[in-house]
């Protein structure tokens, strides 16, 4: 079968072209609703790796956040059945960094694919791949009735957390950022104090916000090459109380130093909350639960995208997610 897909043929090389999919016994064939562009697109664009020493093999065909409508399915498929409407949630251990959602259809195993929820708006479905990790964030950090919460990052991630533990009882939410259009963004969504760590000092408004405490919570969100990785971690280190708990969810996709003293001094929680890094089966457990929030309009996604291109549009929709500081999530569309 002959579809149209994104391309990676070389750095900063993206074209959109025919691309011929066979469909084997254990192959999904499925239409394409969304795809969306995530950082570590960004970096295989930018960079031609992933993580730091694993170049790619190219040309490549990138997509990992989406889903769509099964077409067609092969003949030892049991699982999905042509009109499911199914999440793409690729693991990247079942063999390269995604089967290629940035395509009118791609193919895919039963292992990468998830049903949609009844009833669940098909966009906010297609982002479930980067809802569900941060979701499951706010369901792991152990944010209490009563918690005043930091949440380092106000990019997509932060901005999914932020909103997620102030549903779930945190008395004061507040928000580190260096940009003022997330910060402003944050606050809209229920964050109670916004602090631009860019020119204010972070530590000391926090300090004087909990009584010279610290908060109880600290969640960093920075992650994959955000330039303020390591300069959040060793914040989060710094702010969180005596035995509070630090959450973070992310990879680091180059080294950092963090000074780990007060981690054992101060009996600091340190939870590194992964969603489906262990085994591809956690996603078929936990997905629903993490899209609960979405459906029931507890956590905003929309106000989120924030720019939406045709997918034949593929490479001016990577210059808005690495050129614009305001992006958070940019979608495509077929």
């Amino acid at each position: 079968m002959k579809v149209q897909s994104a391309r990676l043929d070389g750095i900063g090389k993206l074209v959109f072209a025919d691309r011929e999919l066979q469909l084997g016994d254990t192959d999904i064939l499925v239409k394409t609703h969304q795809a969306s562009i995530c950082l570590a697109d960004v970096q295989m664009y930018r960079k031609g790796y992933y993580a730091e020493g694993s170049p790619l093999a190219l040309p490549l065909y990138p997509g990992h956040e989406g889903g769509g409508t099964v077409e067609k399915v092969g003949s030892r498929v049991h699982e999905f059945k042509p009109g499911d409407r199914v999440i793409l949630m690729h693991d990247v251990r079942a063999g390269g960094l995604g089967p290629g959602g940035m395509a009118t259809y791609f193919k895919a195993k039963a292992m990468d694919l998830v049903p949609v929820p009844e009833g669940m708006d098909m966009d906010l479905a297609c982002l479930a791949e980067t809802i569900s990790p941060f979701v499951f964030v706010v369901h792991k950090c152990g944010v209490k009735l009563g918690d005043t919460v930091v949440v380092t990052g106000g990019n997509f991630i932060g901005q999914i957390v932020a909103q997620g533990v102030k549903k779930s009882g945190a008395y004061r939410v507040i928000v580190v950022d260096t940009n003022d259009f997330r910060l402003d963004l944050a606050k809209s969504l229920g964050a109670d104090v916004v602090i631009n760590s860019g020119k204010q000092d972070v530590f000391r408004e926090v300090m004087v916000l909990t009584g010279g405490k610290g908060p109880d919570v600290v969640c960093q969100t920075a992650s994959y090459v955000d330039t303020t990785v390591e300069e959040y971690m060793n914040l989060a280190t710094r702010l969180v109380k005596p035995m509070g708990i630090l959450a973070f969810q992310g990879d680091f996709l180059h080294p950092i130093s963090i000074h780990l003293h007060r981690w054992h001094h101060e009996a600091l929680d340190i939870r590194s909350i992964a969603f489906r890094h262990y085994t591809w089966r956690e996603v078929q457990v936990w997905t629903e639960d993490t899209l609960k929030p979405i459906m029931y309009g507890l956590i905003k996604i929309k106000p989120l995208v924030t720019a939406t291109y045709k997918l034949d549009d593929v490479a001016k929709a990577y210059e808005e997610a690495i050129g614009n500081p305001n992006a958070l999530k940019v979608v495509l569309k077929p």
